[in-house]
């Protein structure tokens, strides 16, 4: 009697997990397609692609020290500081943005990305602090309208040297120094002579000319005195009796705005220096960038015109220390 039970049992077990087993499997064929139909993409739609970790850009936050000021500053923080700082406020947009993308190049080539200080002055950068600033809300705009972008020469920052006014033409680096940088050149800045600063009067006494000079002129020194001027037409070197300067160290020696002067010394008492122009010359003038906003021009036709050859470029892409993609 209980081997007919057991064997009973048996065929019952063996029955379901049978009849299991085939259910099993038609739901699996069942299914199966359905999940597969659901990663499919839909007809006129693209996967999107999974995220890739191994090229994402990752920067440390640029800091700024300025000589004077005991906290550093966000870059373009600084950067508003300065444009603030170094031209007028009624300049036209483009002409502020162009600024700003010349000063935030100047200062990440002068401190190594923040790794050293700059001046707050004509000498590198003049520079208000926040607590003395006003905000106009172009310069804001400026600033962030070209947020992180620099001037590169060969993927590498450039010297962007910037200055108020010329004399009608930028001065070349090997006018202006000796040392020759394709992208320093002399170029045409016409709209300058509606600059305030272009044209310029100085006097002088005998008195105080033979004190700036440190030594007594006489007749014959003025009736010598000859000026060599180079291709931008500014004073390359100024010689009289047994003397001779360059222009630059006339115009430190005079406290000349511009190495573009002429001298009158039709009354040796009083002495008369005019000059055209405001500042070394060199890169972008801030006037001739305005004249030519004012024309239409955008920051990018101003950039290529007063540093030729250069590309508009974000830092990271340059920057020390990133994760380049």
């Amino acid at each position: 009697m209980l081997s007919v039970i057991h064997i009973l049992y048996s065929i019952i077990i063996y029955s379901t997990m049978r009849y299991l087993a085939i259910v099993i499997t038609c739901l699996c064929l069942f299914l199966l397609p359905l999940q597969i139909i659901k990663k499919l993409p839909q007809q006129g739609q693209v996967s999107a692609p999974e995220p890739e970790t191994d090229n994402v850009v990752a920067c440390e936050p640029i800091l700024i020290r300025v000589e004077g000021h005991a906290e550093p500053f966000p870059l373009e923080d600084y950067v508003k500081g300065v444009v603030q700082a170094e031209m007028p406020a009624t300049f036209k947009l483009e002409a502020l943005k162009a600024q700003a993308i010349a000063a935030r190049t100047f200062a990440l080539k002068t401190t190594n990305f923040g790794s050293k200080s700059i001046k707050p002055t004509t000498s590198h950068q003049a520079f208000i602090s926040p607590s003395e600033r006003i905000s106009p809300p172009n310069i804001a705009q400026a600033i962030t309208e070209t947020a992180s972008q620099i001037l590169t020469y060969n993927n590498e920052l450039i010297t962007a040297m910037f200055f108020s006014t010329s004399n009608g033409k930028t001065e070349s680096a090997k006018g202006y120094s000796g040392n020759d940088i394709p992208y320093l050149v002399i170029t045409d800045s016409l709209g300058d002579t509606i600059s305030p600063k272009f044209n310029n009067t100085k006097t002088f006494s005998l008195k105080e000319w033979n004190e700036a000079f440190g030594f007594n002129w006489t007749a014959d020194h003025f009736k010598t005195l000859v000026l060599t001027p180079n291709e931008s037409q500014r004073v390359k070197q100024m010689t009289t009796t047994q003397h001779e300067w360059t222009g630059r160290e006339i115009r430190d020696i005079l406290g000349l705005p511009s190495t573009d002067f002429e001298i009158d010394a039709s009354n040796p008492n009083l002495i008369t220096v005019s000059t055209k122009g405001y500042g070394h010359g060199v890169g972008m003038s801030q006037y001739g960038a305005n004249a030519m906003a004012q024309e239409g021009s955008k920051v990018e036709e101003i950039l290529k015109h007063y540093y030729p050859k250069t590309e508009i470029k974000n830092f990271q892409s340059i920057q020390p220390g990133c994760l380049k993609p």
